[in-house]
């Protein structure tokens, strides 16, 4: 028997393999178990995939679950967090009518290779929409680059019509490259902490050219507090993070000043998703 409860909704432990208009499917990264999580984080169900599966769908009659349909704006995350980031920027795009699913994956347990296969499953899960964007967070951007470059199947399901990264590290972080010389950092962020350095993101290639991207920098507490320790190392170049011209053209590069420790919570950020997601550029 399943009780309904409330979840914190994932985070190191649980990863997003299904959702629908704001109901999700999450699969443990260590016991393979899944759970259904209604659009309260409650646990509605547990067992196989196909268990929770057939239990949301007789969930869609008995809470009038509408369907959803058109494009779908997925959120992808940094290392070290999850969806939660997100939490101004969903409110923001579900408030203009977006379908919006911010990503939960144990970015922390992990490599990236692992993560890639959770978004393929996800993705050749996603049912009734056409089109999908995408909107990342520092190492996210990599996440997506991979998961274009290496799987296939999804792609042939719905468009993919633009892609959003915010502070990317598409050429590695030198901070992250830092950490990675220190054990305890190895322990705590796992097996992406060394994914994510100049040298780990070697063979990771670009985003089409076709692609239709945009890059958001907004500098955060986080680099204020480890720049000057970055500086210390000499011969490594301070901010690698905002020198990414090369991934984006250059009038769809935009930078915003910030004061708030989630630059999510900076609400031109927010404005400046939007505006990309409806025209195709920053412009107000």
């Amino acid at each position: 028997m399943t009780f309904a409860f409330f979840t914190f909704g994932g985070s190191q432990f649980w990863e997003d393999v299904f959702f629908y208009q704001k109901w999700r499917i999450q699969r443990n990264c260590r016991t393979k178990a899944y759970r259904l999580l209604d659009n309260w984080d409650i646990k509605r169900a547990e067992g196989s995939f196909e268990q929770c599966r057939k239990a949301f769908v007789k969930c869609i009659e008995v809470y009038e679950i509408p369907r959803q349909s058109g494009e779908l704006i997925i959120l992808l995350h940094g290392l070290g967090e999850t969806k939660n980031v997100f939490r101004n920027l969903w409110k923001d795009l579900t408030a203009s009518g977006y379908n919006v699913a911010a990503i939960n994956y144990p970015s922390t347990r992990k490599p990236m290779k692992y993560h890639i296969r959770q978004l393929e499953f996800f993705l050749n899960h996603c049912e009734d929409i056409n089109k999908v964007s995408f909107i990342t967070k520092g190492a996210g951007c990599l996440l997506l680059r991979m998961l274009i470059a290496n799987t296939y199947g999804w792609q042939d399901n719905f468009q993919i019509n633009k892609v959003i990264n915010v502070n990317p590290i598409n050429r590695g972080s030198d901070i992250f490259d830092i950490l990675s010389r220190f054990a305890p950092f190895n322990f705590i962020l796992g097996p992406m902490l060394k994914e994510c350095t100049p040298k780990g993101v070697q063979s990771i290639s670009k985003l089409p050219a076709e692609t239709e991207c945009g890059i958001v920098f907004c500098e955060t507490w986080g680099q204020k507090i480890f720049n000057p320790i970055v500086e210390r190392f000499k011969g490594l170049p301070l901010k690698s993070e905002m020198s990414e011209s090369d991934f984006a053209d250059k009038d769809n590069i935009i930078r915003i000043e910030n004061t708030y420790a989630n630059i999510f919570n900076n609400p031109e950020v927010s404005l400046a998703c939007l505006n990309f997601l409806k025209k195709g550029n920053f412009k107000i």
